[in-house]
């Protein structure tokens, strides 16, 4: 997996060389028009941790958490792809990202990880409900060790947010938070393990 971590990040030299410019600031980076604004391939790297786990001699552990209510089940392989499918549309690379979004760089020192931060530039089409993603990066290995994604739309006059915490090969996390006009927001979380080593 390591290796399959290394072959598919990169890390342009902009990046490393404002990160170094400003690894006692923790002062963000945001990318000019004039640079090459480079996407790590988010949606290469979530298949290639879904085929991981197809692979890992596991049964993956499903938590879901409703207020105080908190269950757990032992899932199907093919349930795990059922669960990140949401995050796997739209695809996140150069190609398809650059004409929407913007993204901004730095070290960040507290949680010794370079950070990649997108957001939306401009309006989006109706069918990308992505609104910002990060990816965490490990300075020394060059290993990724955490995405994560927010997605939101509006149904039946209730706004949805759909937040996805990714660590590498262990596990994530589904926070979808429901909003409906003039109540409380209801909150759920659904945490699905494979690695029980922590």
């Amino acid at each position: 997996m390591r290796k399959f971590l290394r072959v598919i990040i990169f890390i342009p030299i902009f990046f490393y060389s404002a990160c170094q410019e400003n690894k006692t600031k923790n002062i963000p980076r945001e990318i000019s028009s004039e640079e090459p604004l480079s996407f790590f391939p988010v949606t290469d790297f979530l298949l290639g941790q879904l085929s991981e786990i197809d692979k890992l001699p596991v049964t993956p552990l499903k938590i879901d958490i409703n207020g105080d209510k908190r269950d757990s089940i032992w899932l199907k392989r093919e349930d795990v792809r059922r669960l990140a499918f949401p995050f796997l549309h739209p695809v996140i690379d150069s190609a398809s990202m650059t004409k929407y979004f913007v993204g901004k760089s730095f070290l960040d020192q507290t949680i010794n990880a370079f950070t990649f931060s997108y957001d939306a530039k401009t309006h989006l089409p109706d069918s990308i409900k992505l609104v910002h993603w990060d990816v965490y990066v490990d300075p020394q290995k060059n290993d990724i060790l955490r995405l994560y994604m927010v997605k939101e739309d509006i149904i039946n006059a209730a706004n949805i947010t759909t937040q996805l915490t990714w660590t590498a090969n262990k596990w994530f996390s589904i926070r979808t938070i429901v909003q409906p006009h003039g109540k409380e927001p209801e909150v759920k979380e659904e945490i699905l393990k494979w690695d029980f080593n922590e």
